[in-house]
């Protein structure tokens, strides 16, 4: 009997040990999961969350409804991973096992930035609802709507919340009395998935008439003076600022030959798994940056199942599954406006280019299709 540990219950986490346990279910093999919090929050849903569109309860699920494919489901904190020994330590419990998936995401460090304490942070379900009694609250003047750190998970999600927030505004009919500016690293807006994507979405911005300040890398908030300050120097004043906070990999004991410089872990591109120890998966935000892929659950998803048609193939002896593709889709709902992008990140991954990337459709209607995904991922994976 084999017993394989997943660590998280995001995007990937959840995937994988879906994918296991129900190709396992009426095997001697064990797969469990192992996650902080009882829920599974579905991360795309978050901007709506912020803006009143959705409610907290409908864009999560129990995890513990994974227990219906024959997973067994434990919250608890990852203390520590001892590759060496095989094994995790969970709160005060130590859990042995045959592989393990490590998909831990990225943790939030606002405490990386000075004057943080004068902001609001997408990221968590508590953060956007904080986000939107402040949205309640405010009457007129600057929102301010970006990033605090280049390292950040949801990729369009700056951009989409920015559209979300100006749709708001027009709704309470405070749009005349409001300015909206977006901060970004970025020259132009999503400018790495090439210039379709960049021009299209560029458009929306200006029609919902959303400065965009581009090359924009916050070194600081001065909390007194509501100014948000750029390594360059430049200064933006705030009424309201809404950023991604900064965000660095969980801080676990791997081998220590096994880190990158920006403290993701490395992994063999091929496989996924670590340089160290064969039997140790990881994907996710844990590894991505050191691998140039973007932030973004869809890319954990195509990863989880990748590495688990691995895992099943030593453990029922054939292959059963498919190769890595990493091709995306990217639903972006701004309210009175959406696109649809198609990305293809081979490239990357194989450090020959850059990704291809297309608008598929721009239309309203494309947020109905974001909106059936949604419905769609809870009945596939946790229904």
């Amino acid at each position: 009997m084999a017993r394989v540990l997943v660590l998280g219950g995001g995007s990937g986490g959840l995937v994988v040990a879906h994918q296991l346990a129900r190709h396992l279910k009426d095997t001697d093999h064990q797969v469990i999961l192992i996650n902080r919090s009882a829920n599974h929050v579905f991360m795309p849903s978050l901007p709506w969350v912020a803006t009143g569109l959705k409610e907290p309860e409908e864009v999560q699920r129990p995890l513990r409804l994974l227990e219906r494919q024959g997973a067994h489901v434990i919250q608890g904190q990852v203390q520590e991973v001892d590759t060496a020994h095989r094994r995790v330590k969970v709160d005060h419990e130590t859990i042995p096992y045959d592989f393990l998936v490590v998909s831990l995401g990225a943790q939030m460090r606002p405490d990386l930035l000075p004057g943080s304490e004068a902001v609001y942070f997408l990221w968590t379900l508590e953060g956007a609802l904080k986000i939107r009694e402040a949205l309640r609250r405010f009457s007129g003047g600057r929102i301010v709507v970006g990033l605090a750190g280049t390292y950040h998970r949801l990729s369009p999600a700056p951009f989409e919340l920015a559209g979300l927030v100006e749709f708001a505004l027009q709704a309470r009919g405070l749009r005349s009395r409001s300015e909206l500016v977006m901060i970004h690293p970025l020259p132009q807006p999503l400018s790495w998935m090439g210039p379709a994507v960049s021009e299209a979405v560029a458009d929306i911005l200006a029609r919902k008439g959303i400065r965009y300040e581009g090359n924009f890398n916050l070194q600081a908030i001065d909390p007194e003076g509501r100014r948000l300050i750029a390594a360059d120097g430049r200064e933006i004043l705030f009424d309201l600022a809404i950023l991604l906070p900064p965000c660095r990999p969980p801080a676990l004991a791997f081998h220590p030959d096994t880190a990158a410089r920006d403290g993701t872990v490395l992994v063999d591109p091929a496989t996924f798994r670590s340089i160290a120890d064969p039997s140790v998966f990881i994907i996710g935000d844990m590894v991505n940056p050191s691998l140039h892929l973007p932030p973004a659950g869809v890319v954990a998803h195509l990863q989880a199942e990748f590495v688990a048609d691995q895992i099943l193939a030593e453990l029922k002896g054939a292959y059963v599954g498919r190769s890595f593709h990493p091709v995306a889709v990217f639903m972006v709902d701004f309210g009175d406006d959406a696109v649809m992008i198609a990305c293809d990140f081979s490239p990357i991954l194989s450090l020959s280019g850059l990704p291809i990337c297309n608008v598929l459709a721009r239309s309203k209607a494309v947020r109905l299709l974001k909106v059936a995904f949604e419905s769609m991922w809870f009945s596939l994976f946790l229904n």
